[in-house]
């Protein structure tokens, strides 16, 4: 990799005193939005055309740079909707309020990642100030956490920040693309605030005052950029690959101090490396050749009242902010009752809060109103889903749902799990073989879902291939990298093991019974064998004989709430009721690998706390 130096010059401090936070109705302060899809996003503004080109533009662009430098090809890319609001009374009525009341940060824009759609807020007054050292940082800050979303919850908050604020100052200029500019604002901040240690630096977290309040969030921002920077850049001149290391530790559930002191060093001899770093006069950067971008038409139009409600309703929603949603949602459907996007994001709402019979209710109005949608199918029959013991006409009418999304939409992998669930349960529309391609769909659309593998072991299981299964669920076990799907892996492959060892001693009671039928040849009439197999699959799995196998009864539904993880342990028996709807990021995001490569960097904009996405689980 070819780098440059870079010069830095001192800079003037920065100019603060951010308007505060106005109520804004919604309902009573209608304004123009319009729509613009370009190949690869779609930009949602109050702004003028114009800026939403610029935008769309600056996506697409950082987009191309990022699959070129990480030789990422990946075709399922998961919708991207950038709700680019023109000042701050556009966007924060649209923020939880704990960003928006007094002391707390202002934020420049936030990235939600949700199971079905990742959604970025941006403010155009700052994201697309000219003027600005950095102007097109917040864009691209949020959509390196985009990029990142599948390694977040294993990293710490200092290295999500930093490596998106490292990418954040790519400069992208006419001929050539600079990655790991020094970033203007971060030194000035760095060398007018005295640093905080690092110990403190590892140990802030998403409710930590560095990472929530005003007078403290500058400093975090820019301490986690410069040490980012100089592990990346230290790993580029050493030829090491440190930082690359450290990630792959983290991922595998190393404690941070230890993964420290085995790789990047001890915190306390970074620290001195890290003083002298900042008030260095160069800095190093890497220059690449400016990508294509892929052409293709954008298209705009204007939004009607009804639709821009629904589209901020559903951005809400996936942040949490359900009772606020709600009553935008009601209100779009009241000024447009044929509008299925509303019918459909209340159907979402609904369904995070494992509301069954109204998410079943208003997914179904939206599929009358677009049979074709994807996401109303897939709301709907993943509502079906959510009774305990579905009926085989529930579970036809769900299955004939997924077969839709599948049609419409072949790279929305959660179908596949869910249509693996439904073909694997008993009754007349079992298919146990097209269950377990199915099952296997989704792993190779998605191979880093836990929750997809733990269904492969499901489905083998229910075809009673328990051998097969230790194997799934045995790879799965190593896998796996939070707590949460460690659990479902360990769960999966007990269940397993269990299965096995009661089909052993079933073989080993038929094989005894065998011999004594044919030392005494004499038979019972009224023996009968007893028959092995999981009669059910998800919700009560039983075994005709369990010899002495625990069965769990069917647990309730899943959390749904924001930040809820995906599937529990599988007992044999345990709760399967439902497919895992974790961030569908089939990735593409930074690997481990891919973060060396990359030279493990990142950028900054004053702007997200990544909001960890709803598990939607049946």
């Amino acid at each position: 990799m070819k780098t440059t130096m870079l010069r830095s010059a001192r800079f003037a401090a920065l100019i603060g005193g951010l308007l505060a936070a106005q109520s804004v109705s919604f309902a009573a302060n209608p304004q123009t939005w319009i729509e613009l899809r370009s190949p690869h996003f779609v930009v949602v503004t109050n702004a003028k055309e114009h800026d939403a080109r610029r935008v769309a533009d600056q996506f697409e662009m950082i987009r191309a740079a990022f699959r070129e430098h990480s030789g990422s090809s990946s075709t399922n890319d998961q919708p991207v909707i950038i709700v680019a609001a023109k000042d701050e009374g556009t966007l924060n009525p649209l923020l939880p309020e704990s960003w928006t009341k007094k002391g707390a940060a202002h934020r420049a824009g936030i990235y939600l990642n949700g199971p079905d759609k990742s959604y970025v807020g941006l403010r155009l007054d700052v994201s697309m100030k000219q003027s600005a050292y950095e102007p097109y940082e917040p864009i691209y800050h949020e959509y390196v956490h985009y990029l990142m979303r599948r390694m977040i919850p294993q990293l710490p908050v200092w290295m999500v920040e930093g490596l998106a604020e490292f990418y954040g100052n790519t400069g992208i200029e006419s001929n050539q693309v600079l990655v790991g500019k020094p970033s203007t604002s971060n030194i000035t901040i760095l060398r007018q605030k005295t640093l905080l240690p690092l110990n403190t630096l590892f140990e802030v977290n998403a409710s930590s005052p560095y990472y929530n309040e005003e007078n403290k969030v500058s400093i975090f921002y820019a301490e986690s950029w410069a040490l980012t920077h100089y592990l990346i850049t230290r790993d580029w001149h050493e030829k090491t690959q440190r930082m690359n290391d450290f990630t792959i530790l983290l991922l595998e559930n190393v404690p941070q101090m230890e993964a420290a002191r085995r790789t990047i060093g001890d915190p306390g001899a970074l620290q001195g490396a890290l003083n002298e770093y900042i008030h260095m006069f160069s800095f190093t950067a890497a220059r690449l050749e400016r990508p294509k971008i892929e052409q293709g038409d954008y298209r705009v139009r204007p939004l009607s009242d009804a639709e821009s409600l629904a589209v901020r309703a559903d951005f809400m929603a996936h942040e949490g902010q359900y009772v606020k949603a709600q009553d935008m949602l009601e209100e779009a459907v009241k000024l447009d009752p044929k509008l299925a996007a509303a019918y459909e994001n209340m159907g979402f709402l609904y369904f995070q809060q494992g509301k069954k019979a109204d998410a079943e209710k208003w997914s179904e109005q939206a599929v009358a109103l677009n049979p074709q949608s994807y996401l109303a199918n897939y709301y709907y029959a993943a509502s079906l889903l959510r009774e305990i013991l579905p009926s085989d006409w529930t579970v036809a009418k769900a299955e004939a749902s997924l077969r839709t999304v599948v049609k419409s939409n072949p790279g929305f992998v959660p179908a596949y799990d869910a249509l693996a669930y439904c073909l694997a349960r008993p009754g007349s529309h079992q298919n146990l073989d097209e269950a377990h391609r199915m099952a296997l769909a989704a792993v190779e659309r998605d191979p880093s879902d836990v929750g997809h593998r733990v269904r492969v072991v499901e489905v083998l299981l229910a075809m009673g291939r328990p051998d097969d299964a230790i194997n799934e669920a045995t790879r799965t076990v190593s896998m796996a990298k939070t707590p949460a799907d460690h659990s479902a892996a360990a769960g999966a492959l007990e269940a397993a093991q269990r299965f096995q060892v009661s089909q052993k001693k079933m073989k080993e009671q038929r094989e005894a019974q065998a011999s004594a039928e044919l030392s005494s040849k004499t038979v019972s009439p009224e023996h009968k064998e007893p028959a092995l197999g999981v009669q059910a699959l998800g919700g009560i799995e039983i075994l005709s004989d369990t010899m002495g196998v625990g069965v769990s009864p069917p647990k309730g539904p899943k959390d749904l709430s924001p930040g809820g993880q995906g599937s529990g342990p599988v007992d044999i028996l345990s709760d399967t009721m439902g497919f895992d709807f974790n961030p569908l990021c089939s990735a593409k995001t930074l690997s481990a690998s891919q973060l060396h490569n990359l030279g493990a960097k990142c950028p900054r904009s004053q702007s997200d706390l990544v909001s960890p996405g709803p598990s939607m689980r049946i």
